[in-house]
């Protein structure tokens, strides 16, 4: 995305020290962004932690969800699981959430034991 805006801006005609100073300005106000975006995503994840068994489990269970209509397809003509089905692209984002969730939640673990 950064390197998009980068390249818009060196599209204006304007000096070179002005586009450099609105790519530093953009950067910055991007990166504000993003890091206001990952703390409110570990807050979330803090608070999923400190919640009871469902809000604790709920990633592994939509997984083993996933896991057990993908083998029961293996048996049992699913329409579900035909080629360009959405099912298989929210596999895919739900997988991809689990990994990156679990980490996070591994790592807020981690820091908060360290902390105390």
């Amino acid at each position: 995305m950064l390197s998009s805006v980068c390249n818009l801006i060196e599209g204006l005609t304007t000096t070179s020290k002005e586009k450099e100073k609105l790519k530093s300005e953009v950067s910055y106000v991007i990166m504000q962004h993003l890091d206001k975006l990952t703390e409110a995503q570990k807050d979330v994840i803090i608070e999923e932690a400190k919640g009871n068994f469902l809000q604790r489990s709920w990633r592994p269970i939509v997984m083993l969800t996933f896991t057990f209509i993908v083998v029961l397809g293996i048996f049992i003509d699913i329409p579900l699981l035909k080629d360009g089905s959405p099912f298989w692209d929210l596999l895919e984002i739900g997988l991809g959430g689990y990994v990156i969730g679990r980490s996070a939640e591994k790592i807020t673990t981690t820091i908060g034991k360290k902390m105390k």
